[in-house]
């Protein structure tokens, strides 16, 4: 069994910081009051969109698909640090 260490280092960051952007638009929605009930709420969305992708299991993508996943959570990240300012 061939084993690529540097995929699973990869993984294991994204994983990380995945579970970070998350949970800060977590805290906003709870710090803010808003509905976790009300679907129609923009961040309850977005957080089920995150929970979706949290969900994902990385280690079945292939390389490319991880720098495009990175690419997404740290737009993400950045945008989730703008809203909750």
């Amino acid at each position: 069994m061939k084993y690529d260490y540097d995929k699973t280092l990869k993984i294991e960051v994204l994983n990380e910081f995945s579970n970070g952007v998350h949970a800060r638009l977590l805290n906003f929605v709870l710090k803010n009051d808003i509905d976790r009930q009300d679907k129609n709420n923009f961040y309850n969305a977005l957080l089920d969109q995150f929970a979706e992708m949290v969900d994902l299991n990385l280690f079945k993508m292939p390389s490319e698909e991880l720098e495009v996943l990175e690419g997404y959570w740290k737009n993400m990240n950045h945008y989730v640090q703008e809203i909750a300012k």
